[in-house]
């Protein structure tokens, strides 16, 4: 699995304090010098494995793939979703492009839909459109959710050019909120053709609670009706070839308030003509929106439709809990106890103990002079912190001394193995940003 930084459901300082938290994702190349998908003055791997002292901002890189399954997919099979996001334009939770790519791409990472799926892929770009030309060649379907308007990435000719290019290779299209509005003379960008419908400049919107009822669609399945409060763009335009509504609801036009409210479509489902898929929708205006589990639903659902890939009947879960049953309390007696040769291990939450789909945690204890075996997870990240004692840690071929208080990050993929050089036991609080962690030892 990829790294995605954790937070309670709704605590989005929490969030915002997660994301800042330094965290790389690695692969076995070096870093293309690419703002957006690349951590500078790093090399993958090894190097990678660092004191918490170290500053930086990740990109996250997932492959969701059965327990046991390969990673390696034919191509035919293999499905990749990308994400776009964008530079933060408002105040907090306001606009928030780049946490809305990464709370969506948590929201793949966690769907027990999605990991049942074979060879389903996840990149996301939440700082912006990616520099190497070459990061969409793999794409089929690809998430916009960044601000429109003069800013519209899409402006620029050869980002125009590669997703023409992708387009007519029927490679999918979402947009959320301001991604579908274009500068009000603009005819440059063919959303038109790409997405069935566009929004020409500012002049209309409206932020209220609005009721929907989702119509019969593929997108649509497991949705039921639901109201919530957002700020949506309810004079979209569509083009000749026909959309599919998918939210319909009674909006106001904040241009001319003294009018009644009328029928207005905020989401729709388009079959290019040609071939490929795209979903509109012009909600997400806040951070919280993703809270609304039909929402969220229906948003994860389009996003697999428009990748070619068949939505479950009950459509796609998040794997998030809803509400108040995601309060999970676990009693000590309830914990994960097993003894080891050199010392113990203790498991607080996991997919297996069924009180976290998305983080595992835990404690071993080392008793001193003795050491764990070498091993590494082929699924996620682990962070180590000493709680009592001392250390010495291996990642590949460095060492560190650790004492208690500190914090070490290791990459997925790399042997790793902890020595109590103490003369006292090591306690070492765990951590991985998955339910689902997997070892494989020496």
């Amino acid at each position: 699995m990829y790294a995605i930084p954790q937070w309670a459901p709704g605590d989005y300082r929490g969030m915002a304090r997660a994301i800042g938290f330094p965290r790389t994702r690695r692969s076995r190349r070096r870093c293309r010098p690419d703002d957006h998908d690349a951590v500078r003055g790093r090399t993958l791997g090894e190097r990678n494995a660092w004191i918490v002292s170290s500053n930086g901002l990740t990109l996250t890189l997932a492959f969701l793939v059965p327990a046991g399954a390969s990673a390696q997919q034919d191509s035919e099979d293999a499905k990749q979703i990308v994400l776009i996001g964008g530079d933060k334009s408002h105040g907090p939770f306001v606009h928030d492009a780049q946490n809305v790519v990464m709370q969506v791409a948590r929201y793949l990472e966690t769907s027990p839909d999605i990991r049942g799926m074979k060879g389903v892929s996840v990149k996301a770009y939440p700082k912006g459109w990616p520099s190497d030309p070459a990061a969409l060649d793999n794409a089929s379907t690809i998430v916009w959710c960044f601000d429109g308007l003069e800013n519209h990435p899409l402006l620029d000719p050869k980002r125009r050019a590669q997703f023409e290019r992708l387009a007519q290779r029927g490679v999918g299209l979402v947009t959320f909120h301001q991604a579908s509005t274009l500068p009000p003379t603009d005819k440059s960008i063919d959303l038109m053709r790409w997405l069935g419908g566009a929004r020409y400049g500012m002049v209309d919107r409206t932020t209220e609670t609005v009721a929907f009822t989702p119509s019969d669609h593929p997108v649509s399945r497991g949705v039921h009706p639901f109201a919530y409060r957002d700020e949506f763009y309810p004079t979209v335009r569509f083009g000749p070839a026909p959309v599919a509504p998918i939210l319909t609801g009674a909006l106001h036009l904040e241009a001319a308030p003294a009018q009644p409210a009328t029928t207005r479509t905020v989401a729709w489902a388009f079959d290019r003509q040609g071939g490929g898929r795209s979903f509109g929708f012009t909600g997400l205006h806040y951070l919280a929106s993703l809270e609304q589990p039909d929402l969220r639903k229906l948003l994860l659902n389009a996003i697999i439709w428009t990748a070619g890939i068949e939505v479950p009947k009950d459509g796609v879960d998040s794997g998030i809990p809803r509400g108040e049953a995601g309060a999970i309390l676990t009693r000590a007696a309830d914990t994960q106890y097993a003894k080891q040769p050199w010392g113990e291990l203790r498991w607080f939450t996991s997919a297996e103990l069924n009180n976290s789909p998305t983080t595992t945690t835990g404690q071993a204890t080392v008793r001193p002079g003795q050491e764990t075996p070498r091993h590494f997870h082929p699924d996620c990240d682990e962070i180590l912190r000493v709680v009592q004692g001392r250390i010495l840690q291996t990642v590949g071929s460095k060492s560190f001394e650790m004492n208690a208080g500190d914090v070490i990050s290791i990459p997925e993929g790399l042997k790793h193995g902890s020595k109590n050089i103490g003369t006292e036991d090591a306690v070492l609080a765990l951590s991985y940003p998955t339910g689902h962690r997997r070892t494989i030892g020496e």
